[in-house]
Protein backbone atom coordinates (compact mmCIF):
# COMPACT_ATOMS: atom_id res chain seq x y z
CA UNK A 1 0.00 0.00 0.00
CA UNK A 2 1.43 3.29 -1.07
CA UNK A 3 0.89 6.75 1.29
CA UNK A 4 -1.30 7.85 -1.18
CA UNK A 5 -3.96 4.89 -0.87
CA UNK A 6 -3.56 5.42 2.84
CA UNK A 7 -4.38 8.98 2.46
CA UNK A 8 -7.16 8.68 0.24
CA UNK A 9 -8.58 5.56 1.98
CA UNK A 10 -8.38 8.32 5.59
CA UNK A 11 -10.42 10.87 3.14
CA UNK A 12 -12.84 7.97 2.19
CA UNK A 13 -13.54 7.00 6.05
CA UNK A 14 -13.88 10.95 7.01
CA UNK A 15 -16.32 11.86 4.43
CA UNK A 16 -17.95 8.49 4.78
CA UNK A 17 -17.93 7.10 8.32
CA UNK A 18 -20.63 8.31 10.18
CA UNK A 19 -23.19 7.90 7.69
CA UNK A 20 -22.10 4.53 6.48
CA UNK A 21 -22.12 3.80 10.73
CA UNK A 22 -26.00 4.74 10.99
CA UNK A 23 -26.86 2.70 8.09
CA UNK A 24 -25.46 -0.17 9.38
CA UNK A 25 -26.75 0.85 12.93
CA UNK A 26 -30.18 1.23 11.00
CA UNK A 27 -30.40 -2.15 10.20
CA UNK A 28 -28.61 -3.73 13.08
CA UNK A 29 -30.26 -2.05 16.29
CA UNK A 30 -26.96 -2.56 18.22
CA UNK A 31 -24.35 0.28 18.55
CA UNK A 32 -21.28 -1.97 19.64
CA UNK A 33 -22.22 -4.51 16.88
CA UNK A 34 -22.18 -1.56 14.05
CA UNK A 35 -19.10 -0.55 14.74
CA UNK A 36 -17.44 -3.45 13.82
CA UNK A 37 -19.51 -4.27 10.79
CA UNK A 38 -18.59 -0.50 9.85
CA UNK A 39 -14.91 -1.34 10.48
CA UNK A 40 -15.43 -4.72 8.35
CA UNK A 41 -17.16 -2.81 5.58
CA UNK A 42 -14.02 -0.03 5.16
CA UNK A 43 -11.61 -3.14 5.34
CA UNK A 44 -13.33 -4.81 2.28
CA UNK A 45 -13.82 -1.34 0.65
CA UNK A 46 -10.10 -1.10 0.91
CA UNK A 47 -9.30 -4.88 0.12
CA UNK A 48 -11.21 -4.51 -3.51
CA UNK A 49 -11.68 -0.94 -4.46
CA UNK A 50 -9.90 -2.58 -7.93
CA UNK A 51 -13.19 -4.13 -8.19
CA UNK A 52 -15.57 -1.65 -8.35
CA UNK A 53 -15.65 -0.76 -12.17
CA UNK A 54 -17.03 2.85 -12.20
CA UNK A 55 -20.70 1.55 -13.53
CA UNK A 56 -22.52 3.76 -10.94
CA UNK A 57 -20.78 6.10 -8.36
CA UNK A 58 -18.43 4.65 -6.06
CA UNK A 59 -20.69 5.72 -2.90
CA UNK A 60 -23.87 3.96 -4.27
CA UNK A 61 -21.00 0.78 -4.85
CA UNK A 62 -19.81 1.53 -0.68
CA UNK A 63 -23.41 1.49 0.33
CA UNK A 64 -24.05 -1.58 -1.17
CA UNK A 65 -21.33 -3.24 0.23
CA UNK A 66 -22.20 -1.73 3.71
CA UNK A 67 -26.03 -3.24 3.11
CA UNK A 68 -24.69 -6.36 2.53
CA UNK A 69 -22.90 -6.46 5.21
CA UNK A 70 -24.85 -5.18 8.57
CA UNK A 71 -27.82 -8.15 6.30
CA UNK A 72 -25.03 -10.67 6.71
CA UNK A 73 -24.59 -9.60 10.05
CA UNK A 74 -28.28 -9.29 10.87
CA UNK A 75 -29.09 -12.80 9.86
CA UNK A 76 -26.05 -14.11 12.33
CA UNK A 77 -28.11 -12.40 15.33
CA UNK A 78 -31.53 -13.47 17.25
CA UNK A 79 -32.09 -10.12 18.77
CA UNK A 80 -33.48 -6.98 17.67
CA UNK A 81 -32.71 -4.77 20.57
CA UNK A 82 -29.61 -2.85 22.19
CA UNK A 83 -28.24 -4.33 24.97
CA UNK A 84 -28.90 -3.29 28.19
CA UNK A 85 -25.85 -1.93 29.63
CA UNK A 86 -25.75 -0.09 26.17
CA UNK A 87 -29.05 1.93 26.94
CA UNK A 88 -27.94 2.29 29.73
CA UNK A 89 -24.28 4.25 29.58
CA UNK A 90 -26.22 6.20 26.75
CA UNK A 91 -29.19 7.37 28.60
CA UNK A 92 -26.78 8.69 31.10
CA UNK A 93 -24.49 10.55 28.91
CA UNK A 94 -24.88 13.70 27.83
CA UNK A 95 -25.95 13.27 24.41
CA UNK A 96 -29.13 11.65 26.39
CA UNK A 97 -31.93 13.33 24.51
CA UNK A 98 -29.80 13.20 21.02
CA UNK A 99 -30.17 9.04 22.00
CA UNK A 100 -33.26 8.74 23.14
CA UNK A 101 -34.93 10.19 19.87
CA UNK A 102 -32.73 8.08 17.97
CA UNK A 103 -34.30 5.27 20.22
CA UNK A 104 -38.10 6.34 19.11
CA UNK A 105 -36.88 6.05 15.53
CA UNK A 106 -35.17 2.68 16.08
CA UNK A 107 -37.92 1.20 17.42
CA UNK A 108 -40.51 2.74 14.86
CA UNK A 109 -38.31 1.16 12.25
CA UNK A 110 -37.52 -2.37 13.88
CA UNK A 111 -40.84 -4.01 12.58
CA UNK A 112 -40.69 -2.88 9.32
CA UNK A 113 -39.61 -5.82 7.00
CA UNK A 114 -36.24 -5.68 5.97
CA UNK A 115 -36.15 -4.59 2.28
CA UNK A 116 -38.34 -1.54 3.62
CA UNK A 117 -36.69 -0.56 6.34
CA UNK A 118 -33.41 -0.62 4.02
CA UNK A 119 -34.89 1.71 1.45
CA UNK A 120 -35.72 3.94 4.34
CA UNK A 121 -32.31 4.20 5.61
CA UNK A 122 -30.89 4.39 2.46
CA UNK A 123 -33.19 7.52 1.83
CA UNK A 124 -32.82 8.82 4.77
CA UNK A 125 -29.56 8.28 6.75
CA UNK A 126 -27.21 8.01 3.25
CA UNK A 127 -29.38 10.77 1.38
CA UNK A 128 -29.62 8.87 -1.78
CA UNK A 129 -31.30 9.31 -4.38
CA UNK A 130 -34.32 6.62 -5.56
CA UNK A 131 -32.11 5.88 -8.74
CA UNK A 132 -28.69 5.29 -6.40
CA UNK A 133 -31.18 3.16 -3.69
CA UNK A 134 -32.84 1.15 -6.40
CA UNK A 135 -28.71 0.58 -7.48
CA UNK A 136 -27.83 -0.38 -3.75
CA UNK A 137 -30.56 -2.59 -3.96
CA UNK A 138 -30.57 -3.95 -7.04
CA UNK A 139 -34.07 -3.04 -8.06
CA UNK A 140 -36.45 -0.78 -9.99
CA UNK A 141 -37.15 2.78 -9.01
CA UNK A 142 -40.66 2.15 -9.18
CA UNK A 143 -39.79 -0.84 -6.51
CA UNK A 144 -38.03 2.16 -4.25
CA UNK A 145 -40.78 4.50 -4.71
CA UNK A 146 -43.25 1.78 -3.88
CA UNK A 147 -41.13 0.37 -0.74
CA UNK A 148 -40.53 4.26 0.66
CA UNK A 149 -44.40 5.01 -0.07
CA UNK A 150 -45.60 1.76 2.19
CA UNK A 151 -42.42 2.34 4.88
CA UNK A 152 -44.00 6.38 5.43
CA UNK A 153 -47.04 4.61 5.88
CA UNK A 154 -46.75 2.23 8.00
CA UNK A 155 -44.42 4.45 10.56
CA UNK A 156 -47.50 7.11 10.36
CA UNK A 157 -49.55 3.96 12.18
CA UNK A 158 -46.75 2.98 14.13
CA UNK A 159 -45.94 6.79 15.15
CA UNK A 160 -49.56 6.63 16.17
CA UNK A 161 -50.11 3.73 18.18
CA UNK A 162 -46.44 5.21 19.78
CA UNK A 163 -47.70 8.42 20.90
CA UNK A 164 -51.07 7.01 22.04
CA UNK A 165 -49.36 4.31 24.03
CA UNK A 166 -47.53 6.82 26.00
Amino acid sequence: MSQGDGEAFEQLVAIYHVRVFHLVRGILGDWHRSEDVCQEVFTTVFRKASNFRGQSQFSTWLYRVAVNAALKARRGRTREEYPVDQVEVMATSPSAPRFEAQEVVDRLLRPLPESLRTAVLLRETADLSYKEIANVLGCTVGAVEQRLHRAMTRLRELWKDDLEAN
